[in-house]
């Protein structure tokens, strides 16, 4: 007698004799799948808890602006934050044209989670807007630059804010 290869695609090709003899057990693939999901939908929720406390969510509020002279203007606000990091909060003031004439990067030392400010904004012309552009955990955000007109210099800040480099 020749030899005969047999291939066989599933299962139920096996013939019922090899099925007695050795047992055939069905491959379920559906639990397989939910444990895999299962296990990413917890590793990702991991994850995010574990970012949110590196990185807790501030939030900042403008209350109100006055301006004092021609040369500075006092901007309050509020800081909702994660108190055991220092935070950093970028002021903006504008004049009547909507050209910066004050820009400063503010920072707030660690301590409570809730905190109301006011800053003394140094500017190079009257302002007639205040904004809190952003606050965040490191002094690099994705806020607008400051937008002064080309030659002019920005205005040095006073102790805790910084201005930004010309």
């Amino acid at each position: 007698m020749g030899y005969r290869e047999v291939v066989m695609r599933n299962q139920t090709e096996i013939p019922q004799h090899l099925h007695a003899r050795y047992g055939v057990r069905k491959r379920r693939i559906a639990p397989i799948l939910i444990g895999i999901l299962i296990a990413a939908v917890v590793s990702a929720g991991l994850a995010f808890a574990n970012f949110r406390q590196q990185n807790p969510s501030i939030s900042a509020q403008l209350l109100a602006f006055e301006v004092t002279s021609p040369s500075q203007v006092l901007v309050t606000w509020e800081v909702s934050r994660g108190p055991q990091l220092a935070t950093y909060c970028v002021l903006r003031a504008q004049d009547i044209l909507r050209t910066d004439v004050g820009y400063a990067t503010v920072r707030i030392a660690a301590g409570t989670d809730y905190e109301q400010l006011t800053y003394a904004l140094a500017t190079n012309g009257e302002a007639v807007l205040a904004q809190v552009l952003g606050c965040a955990n490191s002094a690099q955000m994705l806020v607008p630059p400051p937008d002064f007109p080309p030659g002019v210099k920005i205005p040095e800040q006073v102790a805790p804010g910084v201005a930004p480099s010309s």
